[in-house]
């Protein structure tokens, strides 16, 4: 049964902190550097050259905007070995993988009103490519701060998202819009690292709603000391937000409240998640939103995503690689590497 490897890190400064990820995780580093220099040579008229400049081009604004977040980056590079250009390239992949369009991931929150014994959760089927199951990775974090931190990432990235060890936590979604652009902005992995630092709800919010981008993403968040959630759908110059509704709120690829400015076609998934949530609200725990995620309903856009498209190498195929369920009274995350209908949970402790 496949088990995402877990490495935990820490250090004296986000340096140290990025240099001690890069020395643990350097061979599953070297198979994502792989991994998406075949991407790339399959599905863009750049090289490889050209693909590291453009990444190398976010570097500027990172430094200005989530300085620490830049120097965990450059950690990662002098601790694995590989250029900070490379390692760019993979914390950039969200920017750079934006054209062709794609779906990716769904997510949920839950709060103590409709969940059983009061608690409170976040969820997320990450749904991305087949061939990025070799080098994900769990990760645990204890910031200079003493600030704990745990959750999924692709090795040689900064965490994609997850929770913290003040209350909060944080889930995403790809969103395109019509006004994405191949253009520099603050790279979203890093932006999603950022929100991961700070010690409110207030905090967080904050920064969504200011960071520049020039690409669309959707963000929820959830804080359990407010016992509150709340989805941001991000694009360039604006963002717009979702609160709960009878204390559940779901998402998947596409604008809800704008849904002029969207670029992809609709999914089913969202829709059907509250569905499921909402048959059991009042009782909702990790055990009932295990069997939600691992839903089959409107294959092959289900929520428990299988890679069904023969047209496409294996690797290139949309599957579910992960379920997060966060349930933030235990301090825990219940992970299935893969497929939530098949794979094994393994819960981490913060």
């Amino acid at each position: 049964m496949l088990h995402y490897p877990f490495n935990k890190v820490s250090g004296a400064t986000y340096y140290e902190i990025g240099k001690d990820y890069g020395r643990q995780a350097k061979d599953l580093i070297a198979h994502a550097i792989s991994d998406y220099k075949q991407v790339f040579a399959g599905s863009s008229d750049r090289s490889w050259e050209e693909i590291q400049q453009f990444a190398l081009s976010f570097v500027d604004i990172t430094r200005r905007v989530a300085p620490e977040v830049m120097e965990e980056v450059e950690g990662i590079a002098e601790g694995s070995g590989f250029s900070l250009a490379d390692i760019m390239v993979v914390n950039c992949r969200y920017e750079i993988t934006k054209f062709p369009q794609k779906h990716e991931c769904t997510t949920a929150a839950v709060l103590p009103e409709a969940a059983r014994d009061g608690k409170m959760y976040l969820v997320k089927n990450w749904d991305y490519r087949v061939g990025i199951m070799d080098h994900v990775m769990i990760i645990h974090i204890t910031q200079p701060d003493g600030t704990r931190i745990m959750g999924l990432t692709e090795a040689g990235q900064v965490i994609r998202g997850g929770m913290n060890s003040h209350g909060l936590g944080s889930v995403s979604n790809n969103l395109q819009s019509i006004y994405d652009a191949w253009a520099v902005g603050l790279p979203t992995v890093f932006a999603r690292r950022q929100l991961l630092k700070y010690k409110t709800f207030d905090e967080i919010k904050d920064f969504i709603l200011n960071f520049p981008r020039a690409v669309s993403c959707n963000i929820m968040i959830a804080g359990y000391k407010e016992k509150k959630a709340v989805d941001f759908e991000v694009y360039p110059g604006g963002v717009d937000m979702i609160e709960t509704e009878n204390g559940v709120v779901t998402h998947a690829n596409h604008f809800v409240v704008q849904p002029e400015i969207h670029a992809l076609q609709r999914s089913p998934r969202d829709a059907r998640l509250r569905e499921l949530l909402m048959k059991k609200h009042g009782e909702i725990d990790a055990e009932y939103i295990k069997c939600c995620m691992a839903d089959h309903e409107n294959y092959p856009q289900a929520l428990c995503r299988h890679p069904a498209d023969p047209t496409l190498p294996l690797g290139m195929r949309s599957c579910t690689v992960s379920n997060e369920i966060m349930d933030f009274e235990a301090g825990v995350i219940h992970i299935c590497a893969g497929q939530p209908c098949s794979g094994e949970y393994s819960t981490y402790v913060l």
